[in-house]
């Protein structure tokens, strides 16, 4: 197995858990976000990090 498929196989996996693993929280909650709501989250964590990053 070549090392890109390796890298290949291991993110589809990392992705299929996180998947599961939103599937299990939406079933033991009834808390729902926004596709703003979770957006925004996204963009303010990234840019703390690039500012973060900066220093």
């Amino acid at each position: 197995m070549s090392f890109q498929a390796y890298e290949k196989l291991q993110f589809e996996s990392e992705i299929y858990f996180k998947l599961k693993e939103a599937e299990l929280q939406a079933k033991q909650t009834k808390q729902r976000f926004s596709h703003k709501e979770v957006f925004d989250s996204i963009r303010q964590a990234m840019q703390q990090k690039a500012d973060g990053d900066n220093v």
